[in-house]
């Protein structure tokens, strides 16, 4: 596949500009929703679990602080670790833009999900030890761009060995 040429553009099929997604990601309602419904389940249900209220307090405090970054990160793409851009090839390169402008770049992984609702892409950055997740919800992007995105990571080819990306 590495040499070979698109029917698109003559170039080579894994940097042809045609099969390479670009995606800008704003701000999601939906994200914020959700981070916002399972905090107060959670909430709830610590209330009522009958725990100390030294203990409940506590924890509480610390469920509102996890749930307020991963809602400005995640939802309104705001600090440290938020993505709003991303670019993802046939090949499987990944290029991140953050909050901050910096740039990433590196490679799929295993285990990206993707549904018609939702899209989880897991990569690896260049000389990083862990993999990294970015949330592509739709109502943060553009409706084309997300399908391209979703059938770019489900009908992609990983490396030549067959399958898609996403797996």
């Amino acid at each position: 596949m590495a040499g070979r040429r698109s029917k698109y553009s003559g170039a080579k099929a894994g940097s042809d500009p045609a099969w390479r997604v670009d995606i800008a990601i704003g701000p999601s309602r939906l994200v914020a929703r959700f981070v916002t419904g399972l905090a107060a389940l959670a909430l709830g249900s610590m209330l009522v679990s009958g725990v100390a209220w030294a203990w409940a307090s506590l924890a509480g405090g610390a469920l509102l602080a996890t749930a307020v970054g991963a809602i400005r990160r995640e939802a309104f793409r705001e600090g440290h670790g938020a993505v709003r851009r991303l670019a993802v090839d046939l090949e499987g390169c990944v290029e991140t833009v953050g909050a901050t402008g910096t740039a990433r770049i590196g490679r799929l992984s295993h285990g990206s999900f993707v549904a018609p609702w939702l899209v989880i892409v897991r990569w690896r950055p260049d000389g990083a030890r862990f993999t990294r997740t970015v949330l592509v919800p739709p109502d943060a992007v553009d409706p084309d761009a997300f399908r391209r995105l979703r059938v770019l990571l489900r009908w992609g080819r990983s490396g030549g060995r067959g399958g898609s990306l996403a797996v």
